[in-house]
This record gives C-alpha cells, structure tokens and sequence, in this order.
C-alpha cells in the first residue's frame, strides 16, 4: 500500500511536467539553515533532498554555505567545479551539475573564509536566476544555506519559496535559531517557515522547542511557523564524521532516515494538494554507491537529464 502510494506521486509528477510549456516556471526553492552552525543543516539538507528524489521529486542540492561548505566532500564527489564558477560567470549551472546521492544532482560549494566578495549581490543574484531556469529538468531546489544572519543568507531567505530552520534542544541553538528568525524572516514574509528539530530524544522534546520558539515569534514578531518533526539522537552517529553520517543515515531502517522520509512525505503531499494518500515509510532500491559509500543512482527514476 505504502509501495503503491510513492509510486502514484511519482505518476502524478511526471505527468505533470510531460505538460509543462516551454517556458516553464522556476522550480520552488526551498533553504534549509540555522541559526548557527554545528546543528547538522548540511547533513540533513543531504538526506531530505535524497527522501524528496525518493517520492518521485528530480531535485538540485545547492552548497550555498559560505563558511563550511561540506556537501560535495559527504557525498564523495569532486569540489573541482562548482557554485564559484557560476557566481563569476565562468560557466553555466547545467556545467556544475554532478549526480549525487539518491539520484539528487549536486552542485558543489566554495568557501569564503571571512572574505565575501565571491559572494556579493550582483554574484548571488546571478546564481538565483541560473538557478531559475532549470524549471523543465528539476521539480525543487534544495539549498544549503549554511548558518547565521549574515546577508548572503538573508538574500537566499528572501529568494526562498521555503525555509526549513534547523535547530537542536541545545538552550544556545533555540535561542540562535529565534535570532534568525528576527533578523531574517521579516525580508520575505511570503516563504513557509518551517523548524526541523535535530538531535531530538523524542517528539515530546521537538515539541517543547517548538513550543518555545513559536510563543516567542508569535508574541513578539506575529510570526508562526510548522514543525517539520524531530530528527532523534542518536549516538553512534555524534562520533562520526560527516561521511559516515551520511553514510549511516542511508539505511532505510534507521531512525533518523525513517523521520525525514516522513518530512519528505509530508512537503510532496502538501505540494501535490488533490491527492490523497498515506506517507510511504521505504525508500525505493537503488544501483550503486559512490566512493564515499553512498547510493548514487536511484533505478527507475533518471538523473537530471541535460
């Protein structure tokens, strides 16, 4: 049943887009951050874009994280090319594009360091519009935003169609993430905030912390936001690296995956309204893993084909 439920999105969505025009519009772009870094925003931004190609999305994974950029080293891929090139106008986002995990394609970071020229108005600008017209090859656009209040982040905020804010219980990380919400949420009141708790010991203690930032937004900024669910603890994977997160959190059984195939769920039933069916718990059963151990080609559904 549940088998049969991700198979029709799949339908639904590919009979959408056998209609969609030449000029097809933008695909949603949907930013994932926190509110200060070590919450895992480039570990989960990673895995919920593999859950999203799952249910039937074709999906871009964007490095857009201006101080740790970390997605293409998780995901065992080159660095060589990446979102620099584009943001300099020294190739096309179709060049830049590499398959990654689940059938996403990645599109490799470029750190900073501290200095932001790479990263000015003109350049991100740039970026956005590229990213605009892979309308008729990608269904969402998943962006790695990094962490803080920096203006980088503020203008992807203000671009975005969807912001999922990631957050743990840590007291500091809640009281981080209620920052950026004040800093940020006010330059694009439109785009759908949501909070996905990591490190969570159950829902009751995602809920809490959603509790808390909530009553403080709705009071002081009249602002409300949904709670994606709660990513749980667990901790084996807190002395991991990166790789081998990803690696673990690839395991259909675990319950970290289980959580953000749910959250997949939920953003592709809430995409496509008219239908109604029940959240698939499995993820399909893909080819081959890549040098970092990761599922890279989901059988059954192509890559982005450009």
């Amino acid at each position: 049943m549940l088998d049969q439920a991700t198979e029709l999105r799949k339908l639904v969505l590919r009979s959408v887009r056998e209609t969609l025009p030449e000029r097809s519009p933008p695909p949603p772009l949907l930013v994932v951050c926190g509110g200060r870094g070590g919450v895992g925003v480039t570990t989960l931004a990673i895995h919920l874009s593999a859950a999203l190609s799952g249910q039937g999305c074709r999906v871009v994974l964007v490095d857009a994280d201006l101080h740790r950029p970390a997605v293409a080293d998780a995901c065992g891929l080159s660095g060589d090319a990446g979102i620099a090139d584009v943001l300099s106008a020294r190739r096309d986002i179709h060049e830049v594009l590499q398959p990654g995990p689940g059938g996403v394609q990645v599109i490799a970071g470029h750190g900073s360091e501290g200095n932001t020229t790479d990263w000015g108005e003109v350049a991100q600008q740039r970026l956005l519009r590229q990213l605009k017209k892979l309308g008729r090859h990608a269904d969402l656009i998943a962006l790695d935003a990094g962490s803080g209040g920096h203006d980088v982040l503020r203008r992807f905020w203000q671009a975005a169609d969807q912001v999922v804010l990631v957050t743990t219980p840590d007291s500091v990380a809640v009281r981080e993430t209620y920052a950026a919400i004040k800093r940020l949420a006010g330059t694009n009141p439109a785009a759908v905030l949501r909070l996905l708790v990591n490190r969570a010991a159950d829902q009751n203690a995602a809920e809490e912390v959603h509790r808390r930032i909530c009553e403080a937004s709705e009071r002081f900024l009249e602002l409300s936001l949904g709670l994606l669910g709660g990513v749980p603890s667990v901790a084996e994977l807190e002395t991991l690296g990166r790789v081998a997160t990803a690696r673990a959190l690839q395991d259909s059984e675990h319950p970290a995956s289980a959580v953000l195939e749910a959250v997949a769920a939920h953003l592709v039933a809430a995409a496509l309204q008219p239908v109604a069916v029940p959240r698939p718990s499995g993820r399909t059963q893909t080819d081959a893993r890549n040098s970092a151990g990761l599922i890279q080609h989901q059988a059954g559904f192509p890559p982005i084909d450009i």
